[in-house]
């Protein structure tokens, strides 16, 4: 049994660090004076979620991102990562920002 916990413990911990490896890559993007942004004004930065194995990317307003990072929010895309626990907040097209309920 101690070998299926410790497994578990480090499938969750990859978890972590892929969220904070994808925290850290959006920030640095976020703070670039002058972030690539498409014809909308949005910024395409990558899912903040747990899985080791998602790739996915979201755009959003760069302002919408910044308070998110302040208010300690993950950048989640709508659908891939619904949860009960999360709250739409914006939802425009395949955009959503959530927030934890």
């Amino acid at each position: 049994m101690a070998v299926v916990s410790n497994e578990v413990q480090a499938t969750e911990q990859d978890g972590v660090d892929h969220r904070v490896a994808r925290r850290d890559a959006n920030r640095r993007a976020s703070a670039a004076t002058r972030p690539e942004t498409d014809t909308q004004n949005l910024v395409e930065l990558a899912c903040e979620c747990t899985r080791v194995e998602c790739e996915r990317l979201v755009k959003v307003p760069l302002y919408v991102y910044r308070r998110m990072l302040e208010a300690d929010q993950y950048l989640l895309q709508a659908g891939h990562h619904a949860f009960p626990r999360y709250r739409t907040i914006i939802s425009v097209g395949l955009m959503s920002i959530e927030e934890r309920s």
